[in-house]
C-alpha cells in the first residue's frame, strides 16, 4: 500500500468530525450568563453537527468559586452529548482541585485530564486518541505540548494544550509557552489549543495547530471544526457562534 509520510493509512482510522472549543469561562464576573449561554450553543452545534467528539481545550471555568449547582449543571451538560467529551484544565481552572469538580467531572461520557505529567485517552471505537498535560502551574518552565508520547501505533493522534504560542522574544517570560519548534515536531495529526480566545492558525510542521477562539467574549465568538478524514489528511474550519 502506497503512504504518505503523514497522512493516516485507511485501514487504521475512521472518518471523523471532531469539535474543538476552548476559554468558556464560565464563572466570569464579567460575563457569567454569556459563558453559560456560549457552552449551551456549543454543545448545540455539537449535536446538530453530529460530531464524534467534543475537545475543551482549558479554561471551561473562570476561577475556583463557581457554586456547586453550577459545576454540577456544567458537567451534567456535557454528558448529555451523544459523544465523549475531553476537558483540559486551563491556568484559570484550579477548580480542577476542589471536591465539587471531582464528583461532577465522574459524568459518563466526559473525560478530565488530571495528571500532572500528562495523560492519554484512548477512544478505541473511534480509531482515535488524545494526550494532554493540565496546567498546575502557569509558569514559563510548564510546556503544555513539550513532552507530548511518541504516536500510538494506529489510529488517529490528538494533542490538546492550553499555552500561549511564542511569536516573539517578548513572550519568553510568559507561562504555560509552546515554542516554534515544539509545534513542529510534533508527532500528531493535530493540535488543538486554548488560551488565545481568538480563532488561529498556528501551523508549524505536519500537525495541523489551531487555537479554536471562545465562544464567549468580547471578541468574535467562533469554534473550530476539524474534519479527520483517512484519504483526504485533516481539514479544520472556522464556525461562528451566534
Amino acid at each position: 500500500m502506497l503512504e504518505c509520510a503523514y497522512w493516516p493509512r485507511v485501514m487504521d482510522r475512521k472518518l471523523l468530525k471532531i469539535l474543538h472549543t476552548s476559554d468558556v469561562h464560565i464563572g466570569s464576573d464579567t460575563y457569567p450568563r454569556e459563558a453559560l449561554e456560549g457552552l449551551e450553543k456549543v454543545l448545540s452545534m455539537a449535536d446538530s453537527l453530529a460530531v464524534d467528539a467534543l475537545l475543551i481545550a482549558g479554561d471551561l471555568f473562570d476561577r475556583a468559586t463557581v457554586p456547586n449547582k453550577t459545576v454540577q449543571y456544567v458537567f451534567s451538560s456535557l454528558s448529555s452529548l451523544k459523544c465523549p467529551v475531553v476537558v483540559l484544565p486551563g491556568n484559570h481552572d484550579t477548580l480542577l482541585t476542589s471536591d465539587s469538580f471531582e464528583q461532577a467531572s465522574g459524568q459518563s461520557g466526559v473525560n478530565v485530564i488530571r495528571d500532572p505529567a500528562g495523560e492519554m485517552l484512548t477512544f478505541k471505537g473511534l480509531t482515535l486518541s488524545v494526550w494532554g498535560r493540565p496546567v498546575y502551574q502557569h509558569v514559563p518552565s510548564f510546556h503544555p505540548i513539550g513532552q507530548l508520547p511518541a504516536r500510538p501505533d494506529k489510529g488517529w493522534y490528538i494533542a490538546i494544550g492550553h499555552g500561549i504560542v511564542l511569536d516573539s522574544s517578548s513572550f519568553e517570560d510568559r507561562g504555560s509557552p509552546i515554542s516554534h519548534e515544539e509545534l513542529a515536531k510534533a508527532d500528531c495529526d493535530y493540535i488543538a489549543l486554548g488560551h488565545t480566545h481568538v480563532f488561529r492558525d498556528v501551523t508549524k510542521g505536519k500537525a495541523s495547530a489551531f487555537y479554536s477562539g471562545a465562544p464567549s467574549g468580547g471578541q468574535e465568538k467562533t469554534v473550530a471544526l476539524v474534519n479527520l478524514d483517512p484519504a483526504n489528511g485533516v481539514t479544520t474550519q472556522r464556525l461562528r457562534v451566534s
